[in-house]
């Protein structure tokens, strides 16, 4: 059974996209062809403290992107490009309502 959060999420989902998303590809394995979708892109900053005690600012750039738009989950080494970059994917973190987050590396 579905909960009326998940429809109304899964409702909203394209408006998010449509709004806040732009075009991206992603090159899974085991799919000859390059996957366009949509994703939204964002390069937050992040403390990393390195046990030294002395924290460190870091760039994570990361893309959501719809789980239902993709024929499979996006594992890590797969590729995902956009903005004329291409990225690695280093983590791929479901957010339980069904965008999947993508910890990006550029390459």
């Amino acid at each position: 059974m579905t909960s009326v959060f998940a429809e109304v999420f899964a409702a909203a989902a394209p408006h998010l996209l449509s709004t806040f998303g732009e075009p991206v590809e992603l090159q899974l394995e085991g799919q000859a062809e390059p996957i366009p979708a949509r994703g939204i892109f964002t390069a937050r900053h992040q403390e990393v403290d390195p046990e030294s005690g002395m924290p460190i600012s870091a760039v994570q750039p990361m893309a959501e992107v719809w789980a239902p738009d993709l024929p499979a989950q996006p594992t890590e080494g797969d590729q995902i490009s956009l903005r004329g970059t291409t990225y690695l994917i280093v983590d791929c973190q479901p957010d339980g309502h069904g965008f999947l987050r993508l910890l990006l590396h550029r390459t």
